[in-house]
């Protein structure tokens, strides 16, 4: 992904902030231009066009969007000797980062993300993705556990990842239609980490 600074950086956020507030096909090149304080001619030296500039923001989605989960390996050492609540939470990651803008910015494109998912066949890939690549990475140290003795074997982790991932994607939905949302904050997605962590603690050894 090319360097992100100065003018570009300035009108890839208020296109991302207005996009995740109004909604894609409410937001112009006139807008976004009239929030950045420049010309409309002065965005095309950066981006060809609107849908330009929404292709970045998927690219920058999927450049980032890992970069705070924890290593498998950190994983398992967890799985190792933690109990139930502790290695559920531990699946969890946030966007949150040592630099804010990319906090805010995360938060923002995910919002855009589901808002888009059911319209856009490449916010629909994204969001799929997500949902499979976190459900792998969940299954690969819940293996571990099994291997080592301390998950019982007769637990089916296939489906417990399923639906674990599947239940936190769909809390997703709900919980980016508020750039202010921090992970916890509501309490429905308190219940759901409190029933996974019973269901796992049963298979504790």
């Amino acid at each position: 992904m090319n360097a992100l600074s100065g003018t570009k950086e300035l009108i890839f956020d208020a296109f991302v902030e207005m996009t995740s507030a109004l909604g894609y096909e409410n937001v112009a090149m006139r807008d976004i231009a009239d929030k950045v304080g420049i010309q409309v001619a002065s965005i095309y030296n950066h981006f060809e066009s609107k849908q330009k500039l929404l292709e970045f923001t998927y690219d920058y989605y999927t450049e980032h969007r890992f970069n705070n989960r924890k290593p498998v390996e950190e994983m398992k050492k967890i799985i190792e000797t933690c109990g139930a609540e502790v290695i559920c939470r531990s699946f969890l990651f946030t966007f949150e980062t040592d630099v804010p803008k990319r906090y805010m910015r995360m938060v923002l494109i995910t919002k855009i993300i589901y808002m888009r998912m059911f319209q856009d066949p490449i916010a629909n890939r994204l969001f799929l993705d997500q949902f499979t690549n976190n459900a792998a990475y969940m299954l690969e140290v819940l293996k571990h556990g099994v291997e080592i003795g301390r998950i019982h074997p007769g637990f089916d982790i296939v489906t417990f990842a399923d639906i674990f991932i599947g239940a936190i994607s769909n809390m997703g939905i709900r919980s980016f239609a508020s750039a202010d949302y921090v992970v916890g904050q509501l309490e429905q997605e308190k219940l759901i980490l409190a029933i996974h962590a019973k269901l796992l603690s049963t298979a504790l050894m």
